[in-house]
């Protein structure tokens, strides 16, 4: 599988290669793909089907950043997967080509028809598209799926959309999982994202203060936007190491912004630059402000002791 990105605006996603178009005729479906839970397997699994049926590659689109952050910033929802997770996790899926397009103000002014016919068709040689049932798209998100029924017809290419993937009573969304995970309900988020929960992030130069009370911390790059509840975690860090992590304000010394920081049990090294995978096991307890320094560490070896019980 290839991940690449579509040239919009004279641009690029930066760390991907940059593509005019597709020569070859595709299937294709569209949409964030945040978390890539099991609604977003159901989906690919019948494109790849469709495709296999006509003869076609198959292509996942989806856009960066979130177009929330360029047309409504304040109603941002919090991050399942950062680009490179999302295309990491994609590339398990057996898709042909994994194409991101840049979300600005200026593509969110295109009209819904230059979407399907600029974009789509003459660029990623879509010859069909599977969508979502409550599947919206162009400027104000003007166009429906009757709308690209009605453009597929006229060009040439199908369009068929599929019901919502449900586990028991539940449409498994993002939205969902994000709830589970700001609840702390891990095992929850778990089942309707057909894996356990976990990022991918680079290791950065923090303030110094784990190591200076005797338990060294890795900070993650990027994390003040992650759909995690505040508090304490047992972690698994790159499939073989235990750890524990927390994720909030860090309120004894008075933080204010969010960080996530994993102390690795038994482990000696360095980390810097470096990107590691944090798998979140259990929550463990909600973050809170100690009186003391002696106090805190205190409880962090209580942690520690309850997270190599349970991931022993």
């Amino acid at each position: 599988m290839k991940t690449l990105s579509l040239k919009w605006n004279g641009e690029c996603i930066k760390k991907l290669e940059c593509i005019e178009e597709i020569l070859e005729p595709c299937a294709i479906t569209v949409g964030n793909f945040d978390g890539v839970h099991l609604g977003h397997r159901f989906l690919i699994d019948k494109l790849k089907e469709e495709a296999f049926a006509r003869n076609l590659k198959t292509v996942v689109l989806s856009f960066y950043p979130h177009p929330l952050k360029v047309l409504a910033p304040k109603q941002l929802p919090c991050e399942l997967t950062s680009l490179e997770e999302r295309a990491e996790l994609l590339a398990t899926l057996g898709v042909d080509y994994t194409v991101f397009l840049k979300f600005d103000e200026k593509f969110s002014l295109m009209r819904a028809e230059d979407f399907l016919l600029d974009i789509l068709y003459n660029r990623l040689k879509a010859r069909f598209l599977l969508v979502g049932y409550d599947w919206r798209f162009g400027y104000k998100r003007e166009g429906e799926i009757e709308l690209a029924k009605e453009v597929g017809q006229r060009l040439g290419f199908d369009v068929l959309s599929v019901e919502p993937f449900k586990l028991g009573q539940h449409v498994v969304s993002s939205t969902l999982i994000r709830r589970l995970l700001r609840e702390g309900r891990l095992e929850e988020a778990r089942n309707y994202l057909g894996r356990p929960y976990w990022i991918r992030r680079r290791v950065i130069k923090g303030d110094g203060r784990g190591t200076s009370i005797g338990v060294p911390t890795a900070n993650l790059e990027g994390t003040e936007n992650l759909c995690l509840k505040e508090g304490v975690y047992a972690v698994v860090v790159e499939e073989h190491l235990i750890g524990v992590a927390n994720y909030g304000y860090r309120p004894t010394f008075d933080g204010n912004k969010k960080v996530l920081e994993v102390h690795i049990l038994d482990f000696e090294g360095n980390l810097r630059n470096k990107k590691i995978k944090v798998e979140f096991v259990k929550f463990l307890r909600e973050e809170r402000k100690f009186d003391s320094v002696h106090e805190l560490l205190h409880q962090i070896h209580q942690d520690v002791a309850l997270a190599r019980s349970l991931l022993k």
